[in-house]
């Protein structure tokens, strides 16, 4: 196995774990989760809402990303670049918008930065390499 596609299965499993737990964090407990930004789930629809969107959702992403490191990786990263681009958008946005977010915000956009900026360099390294 080339190292391009060793690096890119450990990515895509660190990232499907990190998915898979806020999934299960949120699902649990979306109160507890967004008590990180502020934002107060007080009826039962956004309580649902959440565990849909954070909990539901980020739980199967991760599934996918992890069963896509061993089967299909460049659609695994590209599910990361859709998401991981999403996020630093809409983030971006806001600051643009409103200004600053908190210390909790400000760090996710980090890592989604981050994150994204892996998962599109894997992405072109790995066309190379089947090509």
């Amino acid at each position: 196995m080339k190292t391009i596609n060793k690096v890119t299965l450990v990515f895509l499993i660190l990232m499907g774990l990190a998915f898979v737990k806020v999934g299960i964090e949120t699902t649990v407990s979306p109160q507890a989760v967004l008590d990180n930004v502020g934002i107060e789930l007080n009826n039962n629809s956004a309580l649902s809402s959440m565990r849909a969107v954070y909990g539901g959702m980020h739980f199967i992403f991760g599934v996918f990303c992890i069963w896509a490191a061993f089967k299909f990786k460049r659609e695994g990263l590209g599910l990361l670049i859709l998401y991981t681009g999403g996020f630093v958008l809409g983030r971006l946005t806001g600051i643009i918008l409103e200004g600053a977010a908190n210390a909790f915000v400000t760090q996710w956009l980090v890592t989604e930065t981050i994150s994204l900026g892996i998962a599109l360099f894997l992405f072109y390294k790995l066309r190379r390499v089947v090509n």
